[in-house]
């Protein structure tokens, strides 16, 4: 999700995790270039364990934004999705360490895509726009007690 789409490029808040987006997917991307490469398939291991640190302190991060802004609720959807990413990342760790093929590495990939346009794509576009909203809302509050 870029966050130009949702016109919100000059929040400094959001411009971050609108890069660390585009990291996700530079990961699942470097999945699929080696899918077909057998000698280097033993980074794809590399890359997982490179791809789940970073997406521990990607989602640390975000969730941290989103208990700033959002009602519990919300947020803990979103934790809950962060880990059933978590969780497929590391399935995905183990199926290649016990079978490291071009097919598991392109499936993993290909899931990993589906995933993450899913997650970016629709439901982070979607709590994006409700914390705009939400920051609309606090500044209008703010910018009225002012003039009074």
């Amino acid at each position: 999700m870029k966050i130009s789409d949702l016109d919100v490029k000059d929040d400094a808040d959001f411009k971050g995790i609108d890069e660390e987006h585009k990291t996700i997917f530079n990961f699942i991307d470097k999945l699929h270039d080696i899918a077909n490469q057998p000698k280097y398939h033993e980074y794809a291991i590399v890359i997982l364990n490179s791809f789940i640190v970073f997406f521990v302190e990607h989602a640390i991060k975000e969730e941290q934004l989103l208990q700033h802004y959002l009602p519990a609720k919300l947020v803990d959807k979103h934790v809950s999705l962060h880990q059933d990413e978590l969780n497929y990342l590391d399935e995905s760790l183990k199926t290649l360490s016990v079978e490291l093929s071009s097919i598991n590495i392109q499936a993993i990939a290909e899931q990993l895509e589906l995933e993450f346009k899913t997650h970016i794509f629709i439901y982070d576009k979607n709590i994006m726009k409700k914390l705009m909203e939400v920051k609309r809302t606090r500044k209008t509050v703010i910018e009225s007690v002012r003039i009074n």
